[in-house]
């Protein structure tokens, strides 16, 4: 999952020596099966990867299928590439994140390879102790994306105590996760009221979502089968020179794919 990294806390006192690079290539999420969506992401997600729903300890989420097996991430190539048009936001946030015990409080992956101590890097802190203003920025675009996160727990928790999702086994999953999917018949047989209180929690694109997005397991079907397949979508080699612009706005989640 995504969101296994192990977050620490920002704290100028024992990261004021420390800095981030941002990376250029994919190679830190190879092993990452799932990625958690927040609810702008959905259409997106959608377009490129199988979309599946399971609960954790914090409640429900959605996540994006990336690979077919435990620690297997079938959008990364062998060089680092991202194979799928979109990149989920959790990724392309590396090595920030948020944790659920100090969601106020930007975090790091301390065991990412982007978090150096090198002097040509970029710092975390200003000269007075406060966060830089890049990861200020990183800490509000993160904040945003979990109250998108919270948005969706909310949406699948209704559909759940309506007895609207059924567990799901895609063909050629072998992974330990469970997860879930809609129920396309019970969904199907709800009335026009009941239907109703679905579109005023906005859980019907959700819904849509996910049902359509199962017709990408082909596509991880294929790459299974084929690894050594070309990506699916190149840009020329650059570094992520867009990426704080890319901060700025929750609803603009295509950011430029490294390679």
């Amino acid at each position: 999952m995504a969101n296994a990294a192990h977050w620490v806390p920002l704290n100028v006192k024992h990261h004021g020596g420390l800095m981030w690079q941002r990376f250029t290539a994919y190679h830190f999420a190879q092993h990452i099966t799932q990625a958690s969506l927040a609810a702008t992401e959905l259409r997106h997600a959608a377009a490129c990867f199988p979309i599946g729903f399971n609960q954790t300890t914090q409640g429900w989420q959605a996540v994006a299928l990336l690979g077919l097996r435990d620690s297997q991430n079938l959008m990364v190539d062998s060089q680092g590439r991202w194979r799928a048009a979109y990149v989920p936001a959790v990724l392309r946030s590396h090595p920030f994140g948020l944790s659920a015990d100090t969601p106020e409080t930007l975090c790091i992956d301390q065991h990412s390879p982007f978090v150096v101590s090198r002097l040509d890097a970029e710092p975390f802190f200003n000269q007075h102790g406060e966060l830089a203003s890049f990861p200020q920025h990183v800490l509000a675009f993160l904040q945003q994306r979990e109250t998108g996160c919270q948005r969706v727990a909310q949406q699948l928790e209704a559909l759940a105590n309506a007895n609207l999702l059924t567990p799901w086994l895609p063909e050629g999953y072998q992974g330990s996760a469970p997860l879930y999917q809609i129920d396309e018949p019970a969904w199907k047989a709800l009335s026009t009221e009941q239907m109703g209180l679905f579109w005023q929690l906005d859980a019907v694109p959700l819904v849509y979502a996910q049902l359509i997005s199962q017709q990408q397991l082909g596509v991880l079907r294929s790459l299974f089968q084929r690894p050594t397949t070309p990506p699916l979508a190149e840009s020329p080699s650059r570094p992520l020179s867009e990426w704080q612009e890319a901060f700025s706005n929750e609803e603009r989640y295509q950011w430029p794919d490294p390679s």
